[in-house]
């Protein structure tokens, strides 16, 4: 738990420190800013995403993440509302992998081919992240640069539960 909040944090602090670093375009025309530790992060021109947290609403911009090799490397989309804060993170095995219907993962370290570990936090949210797990029901299902989830159980360290649906274009 404690190394998923490190990444994101991470995340959260690189998302917000992008304006400050050289960004190029890409193949696609969206922006990408390329960290010293492997981290790529793309901004997709007008892209957003919309989530549902225990029946409240929330709609944001979208953007994805590589760590590592663009190839190879664990592949993220993210979705992060403004005021109030929050932020929704889906992160994958690789890019390739982010297909199909998936499985809830377990831990952002170890997404193994054919899952997807999702986390939301967020002020708006609550003190502590929910993260997917074992008890983790409802779906999962990415294609076509969007993520769709529907009715998915996240849990907190406390074990309480939230139910999360979403799409989100990436």
């Amino acid at each position: 738990m404690k190394k998923t909040m490190i990444i994101l944090t991470a995340a959260i602090s690189l998302l917000t420190a992008c304006s400050d670093k050289k960004k190029t375009t890409t193949a696609d025309n969206s922006s990408s800013v390329k960290e010293e530790t492997g981290l790529t992060v793309n901004e997709g021109e007008g892209k957003t995403g919309s989530f549902s947290v225990n029946g409240t609403s929330f709609n944001g911009k979208s953007s994805t993440q590589y760590f590592g090799d663009k190839v190879t490397g664990q592949f993220s989309v993210l979705c992060q509302q403004d005021e109030p804060f929050a932020l929704l993170q889906a992160v994958f095995n690789n890019e390739k992998s982010a297909s199909g219907n998936l499985k809830p993962a377990g831990s952002s370290y170890s997404v193994a081919p054919g899952d997807a570990h999702i986390a939301l936090s967020g002020t708006a949210i609550g003190d502590k992240e929910f993260t997917t797990g074992s008890g983790s029901t409802g779906s999962i299902t990415a294609g076509d640069h969007t993520l769709v989830l529907k009715d998915l159980k996240l849990f907190n360290s406390d074990k309480q539960e939230k139910t999360v649906s979403a799409t989100i274009a990436y």
